[in-house]
């Protein structure tokens, strides 16, 4: 194979292939690490079949980003999950809120073990979803 200087130099690259390769590469990359943060935090799984399945598709088959029409579907889906993301953030901000402030009133009533309601995620989530605004 030889080094990635060698096989620059063997292969005939135009500025307009390069930039293509470069730009797909960057935006396989990025839609990527967007996939796996999106699964880490759980909304990946809030997306449809097809949504999930042109993601998949996009990065298994190594295309090349130039369909306006696969670009405006990949946007689309990222900033789907951004908005999932970002309400995932607020209810687990806000149930966080909720649970420390009732562990705090249920301890000064004297329930010592309601300290352990800070870190529970079970009742942080739950707390999140019931006390939606």
């Amino acid at each position: 194979m030889g080094s990635p200087h060698t096989q620059w130099q063997s292969e005939d690259f135009t500025s307009k292939s390069l930039a293509d390769k470069d730009a797909s590469e960057y935006i396989r990359l990025f839609v990527k690490k967007q996939m796996l943060l999106s699964k880490r935090l759980g909304s990946w799984f809030r997306l449809n079949l097809q949504e999930r399945s042109i993601i998949d598709l996009a990065l298994t088959l190594k295309v090349k980003f130039r369909s306006i029409d696969l670009m405006r579907a990949i946007v689309s889906i990222l900033k789907k999950l951004r908005e999932t993301g970002r309400s995932f953030n607020i209810k687990l901000l806000r149930g966080s809120r909720l649970a420390l402030a009732f562990s705090e009133a249920a301890v000064s009533w004297g329930n010592r073990a309601a300290r352990r309601w800070r870190s529970d995620r079970s009742y942080i989530d739950f707390l999140g979803k019931f006390f939606q605004s």
